[in-house]
């Protein structure tokens, strides 16, 4: 086969696949930031588990990390999890030691901010409070 004939007979090839590219590009990804708003360093537990189907806790689970933060620093963990629903669970502790509190929240795509983040705040009483969309 000649190669300019074999150039042409792929355009139409290759135009039609180019329309297809949206059916498989990734999901939209959750990142994690928190902003110290203290005088400690604070470590942050968090599991992200997906609550759709009937799952057991291992394959519910789709992340599970640590996020230490120094003193008035920030710390961001990027594409921790698809934008999905989850119960997402946590723990802070102050100077990776004293626990300071535990919980959990359900998070719900379209609650993170303009850059995709999961934000949240250290107050200085140790307390991890969420920014909230706008």
């Amino acid at each position: 086969m000649k190669r300019r004939s074999f150039v042409l007979g792929t355009i139409p090839l290759c135009s039609g696949l180019a329309g297809c590219t949206g059916l498989f590009s990734d999901s939209p990804m959750l990142s994690v930031a928190v902003f110290n708003q203290s005088e400690s360093s604070y470590t942050i537990e968090m599991a992200f588990s997906r609550t759709d189907g009937d799952l057991s806790r291992s394959e519910a689970r789709v992340f599970s990390g640590r996020i230490d933060v120094e003193p008035d620093e920030h710390s961001i963990s990027e594409d921790v999890a698809e934008q999905q629903r989850y119960l997402i669970e946590y723990s802070l502790y102050e100077n990776n030691t004293t626990l300071t509190e535990q919980d959990h929240f359900y998070y719900y795509p379209g609650d993170e901010d303009e850059s995709d983040n999961l934000t949240f705040d250290i107050r200085s009483s140790g307390v991890l409070t969420r920014r909230w969309a706008v």
